[in-house]
């Protein structure tokens, strides 16, 4: 299917999936928001034509009677005139102003189908910018032919093109008052080609449609719709990985890198199912297993931050500073506004005793992240060892340890400045919170100060 190169995040630790993302905004809930000129006009030339829900009461109850083969058809009008601010009226200047101009559009569009559609099918509006035709003993196969009339009907009026969605019944497992429904899915696919484009409800539809619902929040919808796709395409690789990025974000991790490990055998270099089989073994703590899916996502040429950034960290937690920087710099390249990149590439800068890189990496983290913890923490640090005022490392410390009080190396590293100021009550009480949160470098430091109290008791 066709591939939209945008990438968008979950919205959990799933954050850093892959998805095959979209961009329409067509609108299919059948409400009934033509304007009161629009209705009054449309009523006097098609006295006869259903409008908003009413439509599919009227369409349905027509089928009754011939309920074994019909094609569904919506049409969306691509652009339509808007209001200006402070229009004059048309009274005032002899002309037509936008709303009689939405007015005149919605007429034509109408004449348009109701001449292509005449003694064929059943026409209605649906909202103010999409038109429904079902057709009665059509198939999908006969429709392109009457959207190509609807178009040349149009064009000898204006300009304007048309989006064309169709479904056809039977179709599956889809009873016959899904099929409008199906022809509104492809509708929106139609959309994701670009204006005046055709589509016909299939695997590509749903895929679109459970993307829209995932970015809804709506999980459980999508699954639905990527596996209705997989009955109708079961080689589609989108819609796998599409399944497997809401496996993940509900932690099912399991099913989540079946249906990727699928994508990547009816396609070896599918990169989003690569890298996110990876991901998914980095989250389950198979580190090794998550490097391979990453370092092969790499190897396929194409230039993507999320894969830069995972293995920079991953290479940066694991001790190999030198590899993570490489990965890191070329994040940073991709996307310079990320805070955590920056941040990832400081720690590595810091390991290799670049203590300036380190220091400029950690700053620009908190210029973005003001509240990013890891940095202010490093940056308190980076001045205490470069011999900066104490005061000021002192207070990038605190704030850190403000924002995480339950890190124990941030606790740590205050300790360590209050001990140099000889603040030894301040420095024993982070020292032994930081060794409570799990930090053992601190327990040899708080037998230093407890040696120096016994000391300066006797």
């Amino acid at each position: 299917m066709t591939k939209n190169t945008s990438l968008q995040g979950s919205r959990s630790s799933s954050r850093e999936f892959l998805f095959f993302t979209t961009d329409t905004t067509t609108h299919t809930d059948y409400t009934d928001d033509a304007s009161s000129a629009d209705l009054n006009r449309l009523e006097k030339e098609f006295p006869n034509m259903p409008v908003g829900s009413s439509f599919i009461r009227t369409a349905m109850a027509r089928l009754e009677s011939n309920p074994a083969k019909f094609a569904a058809m919506v049409v969306r009008i691509d652009s339509r005139p808007r209001p200006e601010p402070e229009e004059t009226p048309a009274a005032e200047t002899g002309g037509e102003n936008s709303e009689n101009k939405q007015t005149a559009l919605l007429l034509d569009v109408a004449k348009a189908l109701h001449d292509a559609c005449e003694g064929i099918g059943v026409m209605g509006l649906l909202t103010r910018e999409i038109f429904a035709c079902l057709f009665p003993e059509t198939d999908e196969k006969q429709c392109p032919q009457i959207a190509d009339n609807i178009r040349k009907n149009l064009a000898l009026r204006r300009p304007e093109s048309l989006t064309v969605g169709i479904a056809s019944y039977p179709f599956l497992h889809f009873s016959r008052e899904r099929i409008l429904e199906n022809a509104c899915k492809a509708l929106e696919h139609a959309a994701f080609l670009g204006p005046g484009g055709t589509a016909f409800f299939d695997s590509v539809s749903l895929n679109i449609s459970g993307d829209r619902l995932y970015q809804e929040g709506n999980i459980h919808g999508a699954i639905a719709e990527f596996k209705t796709a997989l009955l109708i395409d079961p080689a589609n690789v989108n819609v796998h990985n599409s399944l497997g990025v809401c496996y993940g974000v509900r932690g099912e991790f399991e099913e989540a890198l079946e249906k990727f490990e699928i994508a990547m055998r009816l396609d070896p270099t599918e990169m989003m199912a690569i890298y996110n089989a990876g991901l998914v073994n980095m989250f389950r703590g198979k580190q090794k297993k998550a490097l391979e899916y990453f370092l092969r996502a790499e190897s396929l040429g194409e230039e993507v931050f999320e894969v830069a950034f995972q293995l920079g960290r991953l290479y940066a937690e694991t001790g190999a500073a030198e590899k993570g920087k490489h990965f890191l710099e070329k994040a940073v390249r991709l996307r310079p506004e990320s805070g955590p990149a920056l941040r990832y590439l400081g720690e590595c800068y810091a390991s290799l005793n670049m203590s300036a890189d380190a220091l400029r990496a950690y700053k620009k983290a908190v210029r973005l992240n003001p509240f990013d913890a890891a940095s202010l923490s490093a940056i308190g640090y980076l001045f205490d060892v470069q011999g900066e005022n104490p005061e000021i490392a002192t207070v990038f410390c605190q704030h850190s340890v403000e924002i995480s009080p339950e890190n124990g190396l941030f606790r740590h590293r205050l300790g360590l400045l209050y001990l140099k100021q000889n603040r030894l009550d301040d420095a024993l009480k982070e020292f032994m919170k930081a060794l409570e949160l799990g930090h053992h470098d601190s327990i040899q430091l708080i037998e230093d100060i407890q040696t120096r109290r016994t000391a300066a008791a006797s």
